[in-house]
């Protein structure tokens, strides 16, 4: 069994960005814990800074991803709406042309016992 990520997948892309971000977590949850104790070295504290900002980034494309699904998602919906119109659009017709030609079966029907 292939135990090496594949990068070159979804799956295995998404996996190396999940193992990343667990690992900036984690030294944020330890440089976190160094700066409450006023420990902190330069070094650490650019990291914890450099930590921060990669998150924020992270984020705001995970924002503006959902934004745009929300927003597909609602024209998806919109179309959806409109496809039900019509088909009750086209159930009535259906319905009057029904009783039309019933009628017309009816008179046909009288017209032939005279």
């Amino acid at each position: 069994m292939n135990t090496h990520a594949r990068t070159d997948s979804r799956r295995g892309r998404r996996e190396q960005r999940d193992s990343q971000r667990e690992a900036r977590r984690a030294r944020l949850h330890v440089l976190l814990t160094r700066a409450d104790r006023g420990v902190l070295t330069a070094e650490e504290a650019a990291r914890l800074r450099a930590d921060v900002e990669a998150e924020v980034a992270e984020c705001d494309t995970y924002r503006r991803s959902a934004g745009g699904q929300q927003a597909a998602a609602m024209r998806l919906l919109r179309r959806v709406e409109a496809a039900e119109q019509c088909i009750a659009e086209t159930e009535v017709e259906r319905d009057e042309y029904a009783a039309k030609a019933e009628d017309l079966r009816g008179h046909t029907a009288m017209a032939g016992r005279r």
